[in-house]
């Protein structure tokens, strides 16, 4: 059985009652059921359960959907994920996915992992056992130990891969999971006399494992390769276990060792999680917020820790988060930190962690004495990079702070922040391109926000029932700028490539099977939430209609900026080219308002 159907025949033999009710105490009310919602905080029951439409809805915030997306948004979890979460727990079997490449057994690999992880666990329990000392000696409890699935790798060289093979496993899966290594002798154990720690996945399936060297044996950490079922930048460690809490508390803490991790969870700080490296990665931060746009760092305070946090800044951002920056005093790591002052006082921290912005600013005062008047305005053009960043909100109000502080005027610093830092100075026609461009550059990023993302959407959604919108996408001057828009279109024009002609649309599947995990999710709510209705050509023009008339507004926005830039330079001729334009914006926007 293809995808194509798969998803219906998923529904028609699961009864959305029993999944509900199995997080949700729902009682019989008329010919449905209701329960208090899981989405929101209420204490009257306001979500209703529809046994014979098999659809949920919530009076309260409005979420509703059937037993794919319920699933889908209760664990957090993409489209094609929650499907197989609800096929694996009902006895339902997958269709193959059509796929180019040979067939990969995630199963097989899964399994194989979580032998070597059992195997490793075990371990500790033998008697004079370095790993659990050394586990011991770090203040771990048992049941931290077990919660982790903590474990020793052996130092004879040929203890798992001797076990592995006598459970049935080839040395070629061992090889391709890096569990063991190949030499002279033939196979060895790739893990040697080190602490085991199991990578588990938000679906609890052993991915990989870190290992720490007992003693002085380099490298101090070995972790495994990356392979079909592991790669590190789309993982974070002891995410499986703090993901709800995370969900609960709206807020993640982020450190960077396995270790901080651990001792802040066994000392109650249960929604953190480790980056598996010294730096966050964009798909990392982007599974994170599925559970909250509210992200914490706590790194090193050295140079690699600084770093990694100006990197997690970015990529958290990028991703649509909001990320603080958690310093931990005297000098030592969440680990020594929470141990020595106790949980309270590590939520203190956590609390008191300074926004992105406010962190930036403090790293640029190293090495100035702000005293000094040069100084001052050293300091001033090594952050305006950092203020042209920020939103008109953020940056009205860091402007006032500055002022406040050195005692330079708003306007001032606003106008180095247009103009790139500096002045224009005479003959010097490249600082006044600089500040066009400045200017350019901040209309572009309202380009980018939430405001074009429907629009484009409701065009690829558009596309895909009828390929002939594809065409007419370019004869309109339709833009795609998101990321997550421009590949599902590449997905649709290779798709329809063969036949331009062709008036049957394209399967939802087919574009899934091109996304990754995140991307996926947002598409598939997407597409729950855009209907195109019957007429297809007055949906299109109404929805071209918006676009464009954002597109003129945001235009209008650059043409005011380049005008009050020109009248300051003094560029007379070009004030009048561009208030003639503004007048043809503020035509085309009328005439777009009168189309919708």
């Amino acid at each position: 059985m293809a995808y194509d159907n798969f998803t219906d025949e998923l529904k028609a033999r699961i009864n959305i009652v029993d999944v509900i009710g199995r997080e949700v105490a729902l009682k019989r009310s008329g010919s449905g059921y209701m329960g208090l919602c899981p989405f929101h905080s209420e204490k009257t029951p306001s979500f209703s359960v529809n046994e014979g439409r098999q659809f949920y809805h919530c009076f309260g915030c409005g979420k509703s959907g059937d037993v794919i997306s319920f699933v889908s948004e209760y664990y957090k979890l993409p489209f094609m994920e929650a499907v197989e979460k609800l096929a694996n727990e009902n006895g339902i079997k997958l269709p193959e996915r059509r796929t180019s490449g040979p067939k990969i057994d995630y199963d097989k690999y899964h399994g194989i992992n979580a032998k070597a992880a059992r195997f490793f666990y075990n371990s500790l329990g033998v008697k004079g056992n370095k790993g659990l000392a050394y586990l011991k000696g770090r203040g771990l409890t048992k049941e931290t130990i077990t919660a982790f699935g903590l474990g020793y790798a052996p130092p004879s060289g040929h203890a798992l891969v001797d076990f592995l093979r006598n459970e049935g496993v080839s040395d070629e899966d061992m090889l391709r999971l890096g569990l063991a290594n190949s030499g002279r002798g033939g196979l060895y154990d790739k893990f040697r006399d080190r602490v085991m720690f199991p990578i588990i996945s938000t679906q609890d399936r052993v991915i990989g494992f870190g290992g720490r060297a007992i003693g002085d044996f380099k490298p101090k950490y070995l972790n495994s390769p990356e392979s079909e079922i592991f790669l590190k930048k789309n993982n974070l460690f002891g995410l499986n276990l703090t993901r709800k809490e995370i969900d609960r508390e709206d807020r993640a803490i982020i450190v960077e060792g396995y270790m901080d991790m651990i001792s802040l969870y066994q000392n109650g700080v249960k929604n953190a999680a480790a980056s598996l490296g010294t730096a966050l990665t964009p798909n990392q931060a982007r599974l994170l917020c599925r559970y909250t746009k509210n992200i914490v760092l706590s790194y090193d305070s050295d140079a690699a820790g600084i770093n990694a946090a100006l990197r997690g800044i970015d990529v958290i951002s990028d991703a649509g988060g909001k990320p603080r920056v958690l310093t931990v005093t005297d000098g030592k790591d969440p680990d020594d930190f929470i141990k020595a002052h106790g949980k309270e006082a590590f939520l203190k921290l956590a609390d008191d962690a300074v926004p992105a912005a406010d962190y930036k600013l403090r790293l640029a005062r190293r090495g100035f004495d702000l005293t000094n008047d040069r100084d001052v305005l050293e300091y001033i053009e090594r952050v305006v990079p950092i203020l042209a960043e920020l939103g008109p909100v953020e940056l009205d109000m860091y402007t006032r702070k500055l002022s406040e502080e050195f005692g330079i005027s708003g306007h001032a610093i606003s106008m180095a922040v247009q103009t790139g830092g500096r002045g224009r100075q005479p003959g010097n026609r490249q600082s006044g391109l600089r500040s066009e461009r400045a200017v350019r550059e901040t209309a572009k990023k309202s380009l980018d926000t939430g405001y074009y993302e429907r629009f484009e959407m409701a065009f690829v959604i558009l596309a895909m029932h009828d390929p002939r919108y594809l065409k007419r996408f370019r004869d309109d001057g339709i833009e795609f700028r998101g990321a997550l828009t421009n590949k599902i279109l590449l997905v649709e024009e290779s798709a329809f490539a063969d036949d331009a002609s062709s008036v049957h649309g394209i399967e939802k599947e087919k574009i899934f099977e091109a996304l990754d995990p995140d991307e996926e999710a947002a598409f598939a709510g997407q597409l729950a939430s855009i209907q195109t209705g019957p007429d297809d050509e007055a949906f299109y023009r109404e929805t071209k209609a918006g676009y464009l008339q954002g597109r003129y507004r945001d235009e209008k926005a650059e043409v005011t900026n380049n005008i009050a830039v020109a009248e300051k330079m003094g560029r007379t001729d070009e004030v009048e080219k561009l208030a003639a334009r503004l007048m043809e914006l503020d035509e085309l926007i009328k005439n777009t308002m009168e189309e919708r």
